[in-house]
């Protein structure tokens, strides 16, 4: 993460919000992430279907690359442990929940590497030694994305399709097929398929 002065570390919190209120507005319900800010740059989240939390990570951590430049000027990156597992006491705000998904998401984050943006631990070994294969080419993907190539991704991952991003984004669809490409979306969507095959209730039997 880039080097911030205090007064642009004190509008990290505001940009967090804004990533999880651009995620919840454009994907379904079953997509939508529970969050809650609990100090100046780190927050709790929660998903009731973990099949589908992937892509709506993977999509939060694509607006707040392009809301912080935006807002910054400065190429900011979010980094992510997502916990798999129940939630054995469930309470109406997160930080007062715990178990077994929040326990992993803690242990998690804990032993990510400095250059490391996403990781996945869940109880299953097997799961997890796949997963951690996965997220170690999809971390080089998350860093090499720039802020233009992380709206359009973004954008992309709701379902809009190259014309309609052309004109959200005021440019035309060649330029947006070349955000694409240069951003490989066809690599993150092939890293979201083979997450939510693995995390298919048929496939852990």
């Amino acid at each position: 993460m880039a080097r911030v002065s205090d007064a642009q570390f004190s509008k990290i919190p505001d940009l967090i919000r804004a990533s999880f209120q651009a995620l919840n507005r454009l994907v379904p319900e079953e997509s939508k992430l529970k969050y809650e800010i609990i100090r100046m740059d780190e927050f709790l989240a929660f998903s009731e279907s973990p099949t589908h939390s992937m892509r709506s990570v993977i999509m939060l951590l694509s607006a707040f690359r392009f809301l912080s430049y935006k807002e910054l000027s400065e190429r900011l990156e979010l980094r992510i442990c997502l916990g798999i597992g129940p939630v054995e006491y469930a309470q109406d705000h997160l930080r007062e929940s715990d178990g077994t998904a929040f326990r992993k998401a803690s242990e998690g984050i804990g032993m990510m590497k400095r250059n490391q943006r996403i990781t996945i631990t869940s109880p299953v070994k097997t799961l997890n030694e796949e997963l951690a294969l996965t997220c170690s080419f999809m971390d080089i993907l998350l860093r090499s994305w720039s802020d233009e190539q992380a709206e359009a991704l973004f954008l992309n991952l709701t379902g809009k399709n190259q014309m309609e991003i052309s004109q959200l984004l005021g440019i035309s669809q060649p330029a947006v097929n070349r955000r694409l490409k240069a951003g490989h979306s066809d690599t993150v969507r092939k890293f979201i398929h083979r997450y939510e095959t693995l995390l298919k209730p048929e496939s852990q039997k």
